[in-house]
């Protein structure tokens, strides 16, 4: 079996020399003395065991295994040629992926402006979006199988990295024909005693716990039903009586018929969300994502 670490600068010799015809043309084409065209086809020849050409007065013709050879090792040249450029590609940030897991509705908000912003200075990174429950999608941070995840607070894990980059504040979802619609603003106890709807996925886990933890009180527990529905089918459920439930900033600009969003009363009903990674992770579209994302927050806060 012939060596198959074969030098690329000889192959390239070879593959010039096909096409032209001659040692000459090809040294002409490359910059190269025709002693060394000659010299590494030569070589070429002697790793696989065979002639690749036929020599003659007028120039060179390819036998008929150098042929085919020449055809399948043009073949693999394009092929190293691309994966070479893909590589570098990724390496400089501007190709490959980057795959981010999402809570937040992509409606408006910071995150929202943040990845299209992204995508209008890196086109070439082919960005990937999965929606689950916080918890999931850290798991998946920390197995690798996603390069970012946004979750609200600040969880510490070991090996992962946590930056707060800005806060949403608490609306409450209720049904335009409800008797609380007309406020402006609701406190906690005017929706005390309300049934909840909250989704099984995404935020709705969170929106669970925060519930707990605000309307409990000694002796009594909320209404809340879990529902394995999406965003928009809970927003659905609300607008036809099943219970009210809780979301964010970044949906309320979004329009569900039958649906109104009031705030919740108070400068302290916000909550932080950041951005979670692995410490381990050398995708370079991510640290541009991260330093896209620093870079808006600088903004956002001296917008406000």
């Amino acid at each position: 079996m012939p060596d198959l670490t074969l030098d690329l600068r000889n192959l390239r010799c070879a593959l010039v020399a096909a096409e032209r015809g001659s040692f000459r043309r090809a040294a002409s084409e490359l910059g190269l003395q025709q002693s060394t065209v000659s010299r590494r086809v030569q070589l070429l020849e002697h790793r696989l065991g065979a002639k690749i050409f036929e020599r003659h007065s007028s120039g060179i013709r390819a036998t008929a295994a150098g042929a085919r050879f020449l055809h399948a090792a043009a073949e693999g040249a394009d092929h190293f040629r691309r994966a070479a450029e893909a590589f570098t590609s990724i390496n400089r940030g501007s190709g490959g992926e980057l795959r981010i897991g999402l809570f937040a509705s992509l409606a408006s908000g910071f995150l929202a402006e943040t990845i299209e912003q992204y995508l209008a200075f890196h086109s070439g990174i082919d960005v990937q979006l999965e929606e689950n429950t916080g918890r999931r999608n850290m798991s998946r941070v920390v197995s690798r199988n996603l390069d970012i995840a946004f979750v609200t607070g600040a969880p510490a894990v070991k090996g992962c990295e946590t930056l707060q980059l800005w806060q949403e504040r608490i609306f409450v979802a209720l049904p335009s024909k409800h008797k609380l619609a007309a406020k402006t603003e609701l406190a906690w106890d005017d929706i005390r005693q309300e049934r909840f709807v909250v989704s099984t996925g995404g935020p709705g886990p969170e929106i669970h716990d925060y519930l707990i933890a605000r309307l409990s009180r000694i002796g009594f527990h909320p209404d809340i039903r879990p529902q394995r529905v999406g965003r928009e089918n809970l927003m659905n459920m609300v607008a036809r009586g099943f219970g009210l439930t809780l979301t964010t900033a970044s949906t309320v600009t979004t329009a569900f018929s039958g649906v109104v969003f009031r705030p919740i009363a108070g400068s302290t009903e916000y909550v932080p969300c950041s951005a979670f990674w692995s410490s381990g992770n050398s995708n370079p579209a991510l640290r541009r994502f991260l330093a896209t994302a620093r870079a808006a927050q600088a903004g956002f806060v001296k917008s406000r």
